[in-house]
């Protein structure tokens, strides 16, 4: 099936058309080869380092292994597991940059490997790929300052049952995207964990993962999990970091600028893959939290500005689910209350202190309106996310 993900026509537009090399990573399966591939205009410019032959010609000569190359750019696959594939490609850039239009995927975060030797920086554009949402379609135009209902392209209900990820979401099978997820989870436990760092105790860094999801919607205490599982506070802080950079889950911190007695040490953790998450509310976060942090991504990486997902929430335990920051500034904010259509106070509350934010109130009611004297728009999920990438 042919589906155009909402990337392609940026990778295009923005880096290949400046001369820059395109870096497209997120999290495993969520379709990189697949857009990777979209952009080829002939099958022989795809080269994947788990290919042994193409493997032993790269080490040799990165310029030789693609001597045989056809019209149109050039894709490099898992590069990344190269131990030296930075200053490799710089050379090959370097060489024949101005000729050659060159992308780079990764199932892990390429930002990662900027470190030692010479820097890759000025040479490329980062891309990061996320799962469907609600509103991704080819004809999206992704800017944030024209926030307007989009046409709903995946029901909500579809997602839930079946994630974004591409594959159990076009099966349209709940039972199968379950074992999929079960299996996928293997795999990344099996390969990637193990091959980006060597962690020896790999079936308690798969029980961090699977303690995860009952966490979701809560600031996560390492603490906490490090009493679970018996390991040094070092070592959990090192493996939580690790699935951050394998895109198995990310972390929105707490917004603490010009908020008295703001609670800023406890982050909270959200996940790619939200199937495993057995809640309805916490669920409903999650998904939400994977829309606006695709939504921060895909602005951050065209330019529109920076954008950072952060929640608030102080001493006092007021709290508000979402705060999208705008260049350092509070931009939007985004509670949601499942089947509640009550104002949150807290919500009122820091929207009056922030009166520069658009406020969400998210409901599964099937309403939309202003609250009288506020500028916080009480509106369906469903319909909210449509607004987003």
């Amino acid at each position: 099936m042919h589906i155009q993900r909402y990337l392609k026509n940026s990778i295009w537009k923005d880096a290949l058309a400046d001369g820059k090399m395109a870096f497209i990573s997120g999290p495993r399966q969520v379709g990189k080869t697949h857009l990777a591939k979209q952009c080829l205009k002939s099958s022989t410019n795809y080269f994947n380092w788990d290919v042994t032959e193409f493997k032993h010609h790269w080490i040799r000569s990165p310029l030789k292994a693609i001597e045989e190359i056809g019209e149109g750019p050039v894709v490099f696959d898992e590069l990344h597991k190269y131990p030296h594939w930075k200053n490799s490609l710089k050379g090959l850039y370097d060489q024949v940059g101005e000729q050659i239009q060159i992308i780079v995927t990764g199932s892990a975060r390429l930002d990662l490997y900027k470190k030692g030797g010479d820097s890759l920086l000025g040479r490329y554009i980062p891309y990061r790929l996320h799962p469907f949402t609600v509103a991704e379609r080819p004809d999206f135009a992704g800017n944030p300052d024209q926030l307007e209902p989009g046409k709903i392209h995946y029901p909500l209900k579809d997602l839930i049952a079946c994630s974004g990820f591409p594959e159990p979401l076009l099966l349209s099978s709940e039972r199968k995207a379950r074992r999929w997820s079960r299996l996928r989870l293997e795999q990344l436990v099996r390969e990637d964990i193990r091959d980006f760092k060597n962690i020896r105790n790999i079936e308690l860094i798969k029980l961090l993962i699977e303690l995860l999801p009952a966490r979701v919607g809560s600031p996560l205490s390492l603490n906490s999990l490090r009493e679970d599982l018996h390991v040094a506070y070092a070592t959990l802080q090192e493996w939580v970091a690790v699935l951050q950079n394998l895109y198995i889950c990310f972390k929105v911190p707490p917004y603490s600028r010009n908020i008295a007695r703001a609670l800023t040490k406890e982050a909270k953790y959200y996940l790619f893959d939200w199937l495993p998450i057995s809640e309805q509310g916490p669920l409903l976060e999650n998904i939400v939290a994977v829309h606006l942090q695709k939504s921060c991504h895909f602005w951050t990486d065209l330019a529109y500005g920076i954008f950072n997902l952060c929640y608030i929430r102080t001493k006092e335990k007021e709290e508000v689910d979402f705060c999208v920051v705008r260049n350092g500034k509070p931009w939007m904010l985004v509670e949601c209350k499942s089947q509640s259509t009550t104002l949150s106070k807290a919500l009122k509350k820091f929207t009056a202190k922030f009166p520069s934010a658009t406020a969400f109130q998210l409901t599964t009611k099937n309403v939309d309106r202003v609250v009288p004297g506020t500028n916080i728009r009480i509106i369906n999920i469903e319909k909210f996310l449509s607004m987003l990438i």
